[in-house]
């Protein structure tokens, strides 16, 4: 599964790009502190792709702030 596999047909380029650099920024950091491979990776990345799906359907579209919220949306729900 992929960001992109999350997403419905409607959406527009640049906001499919602004996900894409989210994904790619978050992940940076999680995979700093995070389990980098198998099964815990695999659900982590599943849950921050569906994170940021889910922040870009409520209006959320700079890159800078889907990344920020999904971090910090990351961090509650792990604890």
């Amino acid at each position: 599964m992929t960001l992109t596999s999350e997403l419905p047909n409607s959406y527009h380029p640049s906001v499919v790009e602004s996900l894409e650099q989210a994904f790619e920024s978050v992940w940076a950091t999680l995979y700093a502190r995070a389990a980098t491979d198998g099964d815990e990776a695999k659900e982590t990345k599943i849950r921050l792709s569906r994170t940021l799906v889910a922040l870009a359907a409520d209006g959320i579209t700079d890159a800078k702030e889907l990344g920020s919220k999904a971090l910090e949306n990351m961090v509650l729900t792990s604890r």
